[in-house]
C-alpha cells in the first residue's frame, strides 16, 4: 500500500493562498476512551440518513444506475482502498437501503496507473458511455487536470478528495472533501484558538516543500501568528538538529509538514530524543498503524483531519457504522484510512442525492442541479457542504473547507475540538 500528499507545489500555493481570511473559533475539548474492537451490528438508521434509501433490497429485476469511478492504482501510487469502499458503500445500499428507489447501484471502475494519459482514457470512456450519467474521482494524484479536461463538465465529477489545482475550479465539478486545501487554515484557525502566538515550521527544503511552508507563514501571519521555518534535507531520517534549531525560538508550538510514515516516525523521535514539551501541531496522516507500531504509541500531537479520527471516540455512530459496513461489504482486513474514508462518504453523499433525484430521473443535468443544491452532511465528515460556497477564492467546486483536530494524551485518549470552518 502506498501513500503520498496530495499536494503539488504550485497548486497549494495558488489555493491556500486565498484562504488567509478566517476566524478564530474557540475549540471545545471533549475527552473518552476509544475502543479497539471492530463493530459488527450495522445501525441501519445511520445508512438511511445518509444514503437517502429505504431498508430493503433493490431489485435485480430494476435497470442499474451506474457509476463511472476514476481511481488510481497499480501503479507506484495506488489508492485501492477508495475503490474498495465505494464498493463496500454501493454493495451495502443496495443490499440493505433499496439502492435508488429499488434499482441498483452499479459502480465501474477505471484505474489509472501513473499517467496523463491513463486518466484521459479513463474520462473519456466515461463520457462516451451513454449509461453512466455520473462520475466518481476516488484516490486521483495524478491526471486530474486530463480528467476535467475531457469531461470538460459534459457529466458531473464527484470528487472524493480534492487535489490542489483543477479539481478546485473545473466545470460542473463537485469536491466532497476539501483534503489539504483545508489543513493550513485549519492550522491557524486552530492555533489562534488555543492562543499561540508564534508557530515554529518544520519542513524538507525540496522546492515543494518550501512552498508550502511559505504559503503557511502567510496564512498564519493573517491570523495575527509569527511563524520561523527551519528545514532539512528531504528524506533525512535524523531530524534532530532541525527540530532543535526549530525549538531554539521558543515557539508556542511546532507544526511539522512531513506527512509520509518515515517522515512522522522521524519527527517524534527527534522530538523524543530532545525531550521537549512543546505542542505539536501535525496532520492527521501522521496517525497509522505503521507509526504507531513504529513508536510503541501514536505520538501525544494535536492532529488536523478533515473526517473523522479512526481512533478517537465517536459519540455519533458513524465510525462504528462505516467499520461494520466494511467489514461485511469489503472484508475484514480491508484498509479503512488513508483514502477510504472520504470515498465511503462520497459515495453515500451520492447515493442521497440520486435517491433525491429519482431513478427515473436521473440524468447528468439532474445530478448536476441536486448536488448543487445539497446541503447535508458527509459520512464521517462535515455535518453541512455548501458546493460554491468558496467561489468567491477562486475554487467553485468545494463543498467547504471543514475540519477539527484530536489531541492525543497517551493511554487511549483523546480530545477533540468540534467542526471549525463550516459553510455559513
Amino acid at each position: 500500500m502506498k501513500r503520498s500528499l496530495m499536494a503539488r507545489s504550485l497548486g497549494v500555493t495558488a489555493a491556500l493562498a486565498l484562504l488567509v481570511s478566517g476566524c478564530g473559533e474557540a475549540a471545545t475539548d471533549s475527552t473518552a476512551t476509544s475502543a479497539t474492537s471492530t463493530p459488527t451490528t450495522i445501525d441501519s438508521a445511520i445508512g438511511t440518513q445518509f444514503s437517502g434509501g429505504k431498508p430493503g433490497k433493490a431489485s435485480d429485476s430494476q435497470s442499474p444506475i451506474k457509476v463511472g469511478l476514476i481511481n488510481q492504482e497499480g501503479g507506484t501510487i495506488s489508492n485501492p482502498e477508495a475503490s474498495a469502499a465505494v464498493r463496500a458503500a454501493f454493495e451495502y445500499i443496495n443490499a440493505e437501503q433499496g439502492g435508488i428507489g429499488g434499482h441498483p447501484l452499479q459502480v465501474e471502475v477505471c484505474k489509472v496507473t501513473s499517467s496523463e494519459e491513463s486518466a484521459q482514457q479513463c474520462a473519456q470512456k466515461f463520457l462516451n458511455d451513454s449509461s453512466i450519467d455520473v462520475v466518481m474521482q476516488g484516490g486521483l494524484n495524478v491526471g486530474t487536470d486530463a480528467v476535467h479536461q475531457t469531461l470538460n463538465g459534459a457529466k458531473p465529477d464527484v470528487i472524493a478528495l480534492a487535489n490542489p489545482g483543477t479539481d478546485l475550479s473545473a466545470k460542473n465539478a463537485f469536491a466532497v472533501n476539501p483534503s489539504v486545501i483545508a489543513a493550513l487554515p485549519g492550522l491557524a484557525t486552530y492555533a489562534k484558538s488555543k492562543g499561540y502566538k508564534s508557530i515554529g515550521i518544520v519542513s524538507g527544503s525540496d522546492a515543494g516543500s518550501l512552498s508550502i511552508a511559505q504559503t503557511a507563514q502567510g496564512i498564519l501571519n493573517g491570523f495575527g501568528i509569527t511563524s520561523k521555518v527551519t528545514t532539512y534535507p528531504s528524506g533525512s531520517t535524523d531530524l534532530t538538529s532541525a527540530y532543535s534549531a526549530a525549538l531554539s525560538a521558543k515557539p508556542d508550538a511546532i507544526a511539522p509538514l512531513d506527512t509520509t510514515t518515515a517522515g512522522c516516525t522521524a519527527t517524534a523521535k527527534a522530538l523524543q530524543s530532545i525531550g521537549s514539551t512543546v505542542p505539536i501541531v501535525a496532520s492527521s496522516l501522521c496517525l497509522t498503524d505503521q507509526i504507531k507500531t513504529a513508536l510503541g504509541d501514536f505520538p501525544k500531537w494535536a492532529y488536523e483531519s478533515t473526517v473523522l479520527s479512526l481512533y478517537a471516540p465517536d459519540e455519533t455512530g458513524q465510525l462504528d457504522f462505516y467499520k461494520a459496513v466494511m467489514s461485511k461489504y469489503a472484508g475484514k482486513d480491508a484498509q479503512l484510512g488513508i483514502s477510504a474514508p472520504q470515498a465511503f462518504g462520497a459515495a453515500f453523499l451520492l447515493a442521497n442525492v440520486l435517491n433525491m433525484v429519482g431513478p427515473d430521473k436521473v440524468t447528468p443535468a439532474s445530478v448536476s442541479s441536486a448536488l448543487a443544491a445539497y446541503t447535508g452532511g458527509v459520512l464521517l465528515g462535515t455535518p453541512k457542504v455548501a458546493f460554491g460556497s468558496m467561489a468567491e477564492r477562486g475554487m467553485p467546486t468545494l463543498s467547504g473547507t471543514a475540519d477539527r483536530f484530536y489531541t492525543y494524551s497517551g493511554d487511549g485518549k483523546w480530545a477533540s475540538t468540534p467542526w471549525q470552518g463550516l459553510p455559513q
